[in-house]
């Protein structure tokens, strides 16, 4: 009996105001990177879509695992990243501009809280298809990237933790796009190739005239 109540109070504990919403601001952290040799001959325009099935980045659970009130963010996380990978492209020397176009579809940018004995563990994930095409149409590249994070011992289902869970990941997600060699190596890629000046006609000397 006392067991159950023991157990009973420490999921009250973990889940809090279950039935009340709430919302984070879930801003980027600044990533480091190196200039790439040949940059400032290519501009880059990125854009950004959200393919997610849920809007919110969370749900509160009862003392029973059930999911409760939605935690949202108070800011707009897909306009984040794309911004997010513009600073990392320009920091790595690319211009703004339309010899290539870098879209972005972030599918999923969510953090779950799983409930354990006396706490929670809070799991987030954020994962983005990312494309490039140049100007004259030919597809560069294309990737899927995916940055998780977890967070041990959660005292409270609340929107803080899952904002601070989902920060990591998005920090993880920029970090792996400003560290992929190939991304950059692509872009490079946008300008097609010069032609080849025209020959120019060979002049033939004039003959003598013949008498």
């Amino acid at each position: 009996m006392v067991r159950h109540v023991l157990s009973l109070c420490a999921l009250l504990l973990v889940s809090g105001c279950a039935w009340t919403s709430e919302a984070v601001d879930v801003r980027r952290q600044a990533v480091p990177v190196v200039v790439v040799p040949g940059a400032k001959r290519i501009s880059v325009t990125v854009i950004a879509a959200d393919a997610r099935q849920e809007r919110e980045i969370s749900h509160k659970k009862n003392g029973y695992g059930m999911r409760a009130a939605d935690i949202s963010a108070s800011n707009d996380v897909i306009a984040e990243i794309r911004s997010g990978i513009e600073t990392i492209l320009a920091d790595q020397g690319f211009l703004p501009g339309g010899n290539a176009t870098v879209r972005v579809e972030v599918s999923r940018f969510y953090n779950t809280f799983d409930l354990g004995f006396w706490s929670a563990v809070a799991n987030a994930q954020a994962t983005a298809s990312l494309s490039v095409t140049a100007a004259d149409g030919r597809t560069l590249y294309a990737r899927i990237y995916t940055g998780t994070h977890q967070i041990q011992v959660v005292q409270l289902m609340s929107a803080d933790n899952a904002g601070t869970a989902l920060r990591a990941a998005m920090h993880s997600l920029l970090r792996q796009i400003a560290d992929d060699p190939q991304l950059s190596q692509a872009l490079l890629q946008a300008n097609p190739p010069s032609a080849p000046d025209p020959a120019e006609p060979v002049r033939r000397p004039r003959g003598r005239p013949t008498a």
